[in-house]
């Protein structure tokens, strides 16, 4: 009991300790809140959308999809426009254009045009996605684990309140306007921009916030490098296997006879990822760049949903919630990475390659699977390409980087 309390006590101290850099640590918290919340808003709104434009299911679903896609089809190119005007500028900038482009969904008039500003609206999420792990080491040198977890558990509360709270509180704020709605939710980004130029503004005497010292080495970081690969297609596991059990969660449970049961496992398993955040806070700083964490919680998402396909009624359930807190936390400790083992602008393009890597496999396993339940008539068939993926993908964890080489760095990863 005294230990448990010393270990309580520690971990408050920590948290309250007024060493943090406290400010960094809100606006790393607010801008994760967008990093994913303008693409949630989308399907809560869907029937309004769909009545209102004459769109298809399809048309619709592709709302949720076309913008990740472009974040991960335009990574590369993000990391050049962030390493020509500063990674501080790029974030403010990129900020501005995601607010800009979910807003104006809400004044558009036609489908091309509603498509077209959540392209430009995922043009900024790559820029967003790029720019914060290469800021954290300006921001929170001394706390590399935790500034990466606090924007990673903004980012996990904004797909709450973005698939949770759209409905019954902006929707209804709104007066039942889906465009009010879209409006409405993008106001508070314009806020959070001003605080990024505020910050941009305090410092004008110093380079770049990014600006690494002239004899610091410089890695050359592209597709053809291995890291990108040892890291992305773990991370392809954790994306792929959250995005394919959400979209396949509704098709299983009817095939067994568990319809019922669907409300309930949506909010279980899309709450999970909030309690793996807030775990993160906690230990985060003991997990970040270990590797035995790294496994022990991609084994749990790949075991747990191997259950809940085995399973049926509550033990299936909490299957899926482990699967769902297991992937997260592995999820949130492969971005915690590139701060860690690079400097500088390179922090950028291991996150990008590793990105691009990691979405693209994430949405073509999917696909696989839903062809083939469609096609062999097994709603289970769904999730098995995923999960055989997700399964092998756990080969390379043992050989991923999990430290930079050099003195100095094992200090900034606290």
């Amino acid at each position: 009991m005294a230990q448990r309390s010393r270990v309580q006590s520690s971990f408050l101290s920590s948290i309250f300790s007024s060493n943090l850099p406290w400010g960094a640590l809100t606006l790393l918290w607010l801008v994760g809140l967008y990093m994913r919340l303008p693409i949630l808003i989308a399907p809560p709104l869907a029937g309004e959308i769909a009545e209102s434009l004459s769109l298809g299911s399809a048309a619709v679903g592709a709302l949720t999809t076309v913008p990740y896609v472009v974040l991960a089809l335009s990574m590369m190119l993000a990391v050049r426009f962030a390493r020509r005007i500063g990674m501080l500028r790029a974030l403010a900038l990129a900020l501005a254009v995601v607010a800009i482009g979910s807003g104006a969904r809400g004044i558009t008039l036609s489908a091309p045009l509603l498509f077209g500003a959540s392209v430009v609206m995922g043009l900024g999420l790559a820029v967003m996605q790029v720019t914060i792990p290469a800021l954290l080491r300006d921001w929170t040198p001394a706390h590399l684990a935790l500034g990466s977890s606090v924007y990673l558990n903004g980012m996990t509360v904004g797909e709450l309140i973005g698939a949770g709270g759209t409905r019954p509180v902006v929707l209804a704020l709104a007066g039942g306007s889906w465009q009010v709605a879209m409006l409405l939710w993008s106001l508070p980004a314009l806020v959070i921009v001003a605080l990024l130029v505020w910050r941009l503004r305090r410092r004008p005497q110093r380079p770049d916030e990014t600006a690494i010292p002239e004899d610091a080495p410089r890695r050359s970081i592209s597709l053809r490098t291995a890291r990108v690969w040892l890291m992305g297609v773990p991370l392809a596991a954790s994306v792929g296997l959250f995005m394919a059990t959400n979209a396949y969660m509704s098709s299983i449970l009817d095939a067994r006879g568990e319809a019922d049961l669907l409300a309930l496992a949506l909010l279980l398993y899309n709450a999970s990822p909030l309690a793996a955040s807030l775990s993160m806070l906690w230990r985060g700083r003991r997990w970040v760049s270990r590797r035995w964490p790294l496994g022990l919680f991609a084994t749990l998402g790949v075991l747990g949903l191997a259950a809940f396909l085995a399973l049926e009624g509550w033990p299936a359930l909490v299957a899926l919630v482990i699967s769902g807190f297991g992937i997260t936390l592995e999820l949130t400790l492969i971005m915690a990475l590139p701060p860690c083992l690079e400097r500088g602008d390179a922090v950028a393009s291991l996150t990008a390659g590793m990105s691009f890597v990691g979405y693209c496999l994430a949405f073509v396993m999917p696909m696989i699977g839903g062809w083939l339940a469609e096609r062999f008539a097994d709603a289970n068939l769904a999730l098995w390409p995923m999960l055989l993926f997700a399964a092998l993908s756990l080969c390379a964890i043992p050989r991923m980087p999990m430290s930079a080489k050099g003195a100095g760095d094992s200090a900034a990863i606290a």
